[in-house]
């Protein structure tokens, strides 16, 4: 080891290491000369004879040097120094393939820095790495079953390698701090032990104690610095004030200092109360249990006696506990999928990434191909004065070092402003609230895998066009002597080019496609005046459901459709409030869809029967809609035959709908509609609390509907859905819907500046009531338009940058093949050739070259639009247009013009030149 680090610092300090051997071989030679002397040689003869003793000093000093320090190590800074200047000789290629690879880099750090929040997180706790979750599996159904108040008891008393063992139930209130202002906030009711795991100190006051967790117990909470700041005005007497939170008016006792989320991201936390707890097996709310592993206990040992305490469960209650299996993970992995295929997805992604920069590298590194092959002559000279083909490859890996350097540069800093200006946005627009322990800032784990991409990519870029530029170079100079051609591009090359050439043709219609897509959406027509309407979702306090959460009973349904009715009523008697309705989806977003049957289906059935043969209904599908009885008036919608919904409809036992003009299109064929009998084929269980046939054993064809209306298309279908929506609208109330939207027209302004009166008016009904989205209902598409303007920047990006790399490539490429024919256009001119002739004979192959490409990727483009257009995909009937088509052919037109200005600048310099100098130029 001290041999390695003494040769290591003696290759970065190449002038000491100079300056001590040559003190050292002076020596060696006064010894010898001393000793010459002492034998009675004069001092001349004694010197001379010394050093034929020694040997050659040149040749001692090369044995030393590679003896003494790594000699491949001390040719780097002038290779390097050498790489900077050939980045500033050629600046065409430095800024295309230093864009190219900050790309790559870039892409490859935000990938990597958010896949690590999934596939890696971490907790930023002290103990982080030994919190726990404890999860309760349904091995026979693969799910999670999350009622385990009962279980979570006996794990706290049973369990001895986990410690703290604690609960933490998560719900939306509505914190009410002033009269008329009530803001939804993530509150969790939590076991008193999370604070001491999570390290949690209060800004003023105190956290939870045991005392909080009894029944008969005082109610209190403990607030979050951001809902301090915010909410209260940071107010220093906010201890000891009552709130109401939901339907509770507990007192704050304390407040958190900034930054604590525990257990996930929750602004306000109540006492889990032990009189929560007392449930049966498998009944109750859902909760999440977590802990943390005993000092010198590990993830085995614990796991080990959590699968014990799991078989003697299920000994003891095979009845509930037959199938369940308690599983032990790291805290921070609870959001993280652990199905093998969701895991592959993540991983594959990866690989994904991977090959985009395989492909990014392999274009820069043809480029660094052709730039090396331009100075062969260099290198054969330098082969030919000994330099080794590794001396050679090395120098040729320093220069695109230089390069992935700058491009590393440029690549982190884009990336650190993409993490920072989309990537939360990104995520929390996809999965909602992020938990505290979501970093997207780059971490040091980040820079080393910068630094692995800028090394990799310049291996990629720079060592395999150096091996391919150094084959047989003794060879290469006998040829180069003859006057014959040195290296040439080849076979592959040209699948390269033709390949490039597709690519660009297929970037710019992707690019064109994704566009139409957001075109799609925008000129989306909603069917009525959208941008006149308030949408509001609304949600109740999960509190007053009970403590099943997942079965309301019918006295909560019973309140909250007393709630909603009077808050219609305040909301109506609003001014310039012309109608108010409610609807489970909201206009122009997804709708659930159903396979139905027609009555008359089932008389043709019967009738085949009678005849000997059975007869399969066809399989249609309509988009159902859940509607309050007031939904068409209110949308200013008159039914166009038939009559519209009474509030007698939207009773149980109903079964009557009004479908739309596509339903009668296109389910119909234009049949008159009132009257036809419909039913849902596969009803099956629904979360919908009003769908038909919605019992636990339901598998087949429901109840017959009779249709008493039709009505124009109302935006039923989402415009990201494909084809024409086929609307089957339901009657119900509110009360029952799966979730709630209440739409509210305002006539005369922006429907926005009734958002206050409205939130004023939800809390005078009931506190409880959370609004959870106030929106133009004109923008209920806002964050599928967001992600998908997002997904088309990102092409654009990756599409610009292919496509001035491969033209920067065909170019170089093209350039130098015509470049390397100069000696040919020599000869011929001399033999009398025309000049015609040979520009039509040297612009052949190029031009063959990119048409292929332009054909191969003109192909692929009209392939897959046909198959969009002829499979069940969004924009599906729209995407092959006239005005793309000719967008293709402009573009290809285009490329034949770049291929032709790569061939005419190198031609024409070719022909300017006289026969004779063009035979003496190799």
């Amino acid at each position: 080891m001290r041999r390695i680090i003494f040769r290591l610092l003696a290759s970065f300090r190449s002038s000491r290491a100079e300056q001590d051997l040559a003190r050292e071989i002076r020596s060696h030679l006064q010894l010898l000369e001393d000793q010459n002397i002492a034998r009675g040689m004069d001092p001349e003869e004694a010197r001379y004879a010394a050093q034929r003793a020694f040997g050659g000093v040149e040749q001692v000093k090369e044995r030393q040097r590679d003896a003494r320090m790594f000699r491949w190590l001390a040719g780097w800074p002038m290779d390097l120094r050498l790489g900077g200047r050939m980045l500033v000789k050629y600046p065409g290629l430095t800024i295309v393939g230093g864009v190219a690879m900050a790309f790559g880099i870039a892409v490859g750090l935000v990938v990597v820095q958010v896949l690590s929040l999934f596939t890696n997180p971490t907790l930023p706790l002290s103990e982080g790495a030994r919190l726990v979750e404890i999860r309760s599996i349904d091995v026979a159904a693969n799910v999670q079953e999350k009622k385990v108040l009962h279980d979570f008891l006996e794990w706290q008393q049973s369990l001895r390698s986990l410690t703290d063992v604690g609960a933490w139930r998560d719900s939306s209130r509505n914190l009410v701090v002033a009269a008329g202002d009530a803001r939804p906030v993530k509150v969790a009711e939590m076991s008193v032990s999370g604070f001491r795991l999570a390290g949690g100190e209060p800004l003023m006051g105190r956290v939870l104690v045991e005392a909080d967790q009894q029944a008969a117990a005082p109610a209190v909470v403990v607030i979050g610095y951001e809902v301090w700041r915010t909410r209260f005005g940071s107010d220093p007497n906010v201890l000891g004030r009552a709130v109401q939170l939901g339907n509770q008016h507990p007192t704050v006792v304390g407040v958190m200092r900034e930054g604590f989320e525990f257990p996930v991201s929750h602004d306000a936390w109540l006492p889990l109360k032990t009189a929560v707890l007392d449930q049966e097996p498998r009944s109750g709310p859902a909760i999440s249990v977590f802990a943390k592993l005993a000092p010198g206990e590990t993830m085995q040992t614990a796991q080990a006696e959590l699968t014990t305490a799991g078989r003697r469960s299920a000994t003891a209650s095979p009845a509930t506990h037959q199938h369940l299996e308690p599983r032990l993970r790291p805290y921070a992995t609870m959001l993280v999928p652990d199905g093998p295929v969701e895991t592959g997805i993540l991983y594959s992604i990866y690989i994904f990434i991977a090959l985009l920069l395989l492909l990014i590298c392999g274009n820069v590194g043809l480029l660094l191909f052709a730039r090396a092959a331009s100075r062969e002559a260099d290198l054969v000279v330098r082969t030919a004065l000994g330099a080794s083909r590794g001396r050679i490859v090395a120098q040729m890996f320093a220069e695109a070092l230089v390069l992935g350097g700058v491009a590393a540069i440029l690549g982190v800093t884009a990336a650190g402003l993409a993490l920072r200006t989309w990537g939360m946005v990104f995520l929390e627009t996809n999965l909602g609230r992020l938990p505290f322990w979501f970093d997207l800032s780059l971490s040091p784990r980040a820079f080393a895998v910068a630094i692995v991409l800028t090394v990799g990519g310049a291996a990629i870029a720079g060592v395999m066009p150096a091996l391919k530029i150094t084959q047989r170079m003794g060879d290469r100079l006998k040829r180069t002597s003859a006057g014959s051609g040195g290296v040439q591009f080849g076979g592959v090359w040209t699948v390269v080019i033709v390949a490039q050439v597709a690519a660009t043709v297929i970037f710019p219609a992707l690019v064109y496609w994704e566009q139409s897509q957001v075109r799609r959406v925008t000129d989306f027509d909603a069917g009525f005046a959208n941008e006149q309407y308030l949408a509001v979702q609304i949600e109740g306090d999960p509190a007053d459901a009970g403590s099943n959460a997942d079965a309301a009973t019918p006295g909560h349904n019973a309140r909250l459709a007393a709630t909603l009715a009077e808050l219609r009523r305040k909301v109506a008697e609003q001014p310039g409030v012309g109608g108010v309705t409610f609807t489970e989806d909201l206009p122009t977003t997804n709708h659930p869809q159903k396979i139905i049957e027609m009555g008359y289906d089932r008389d043709l059935g019967a009738a085949a029967s009678a005849g000997g043969s059975k007869a399969e209904p066809p399989l249609r599908e309509a988009t159902i809609a859940a509607v309050d009885p007031s939904y068409f008036e209110v949308l200013d919608a008159p039914v166009v035959a038939g009559r519209g919904f009474t509030p007698a409809d939207a009773v149980p036992g109903s079964r009557v709908a009004i479908v739309d003009q596509g339903f009668v299109d296109q389910i119909l064929q234009g049949r008159n509609a009132v009257g036809q009998q419909v039913r849902f084929r596969f009803p099956g269980p629904s979360s919908r609390r009003w769908a038909p046939g919605n019992r636990a054993d339901a598998a087949g064809p429901g109840d017959w509907y009779e249709v008493i209306g039709v009505v124009r298309e109302l935006g039923v279908g989402a415009p990201t859905q494909p084809g024409r929506a086929a609307g089957f609208y339901i009657p119900a109330t509110p009360d029952l819907f799966g979730q709630i939207h209440m739409m509210v027209h305002v006539r005369g302004g922006d429907p926005l500046t009734l958002a206050p009166q409205v939130r004023a008016a939800a809390t005078a009904v009931d506190p409880s009531l959370r609004l959870v989205a106030l929106q133009r209902a004109s923008e209920a598409n806002n964050d599928v338009l967001w992600m998908m303007r997002l997904w088309r920047r990102i092409t654009v990006v990756l599409s610009s940058v292919a496509l001035v790399l491969s033209l920067a490539g065909i170019y170089a490429v093209l350039s130098f093949t015509v470049v390397r024919r100069t000696r040919e256009i020599g000869v011929r001119v001399a033999l009398g050739a025309s000049r015609g002739r040979i520009v039509a004979a040297t612009f052949r192959r190029p031009l063959l070259q990119v048409a292929l490409g332009i054909v191969l990727g003109t192909a692929i483009t009209f392939t897959a639009a046909t198959l969009i257009r002829y499979t069940e995909f969004p924009g599906s009937e729209s995407d092959l247009t006239v005005q793309g088509m000719a967008l293709i052919v402009g573009y290809g037109i285009v490329m034949l013009g770049v291929c032709m200005l790569a061939c005419v600048v190198p031609t024409r310099r070719a022909l300017t030149i006289e026969p004779t100098i063009a035979l003496r130029m190799e």
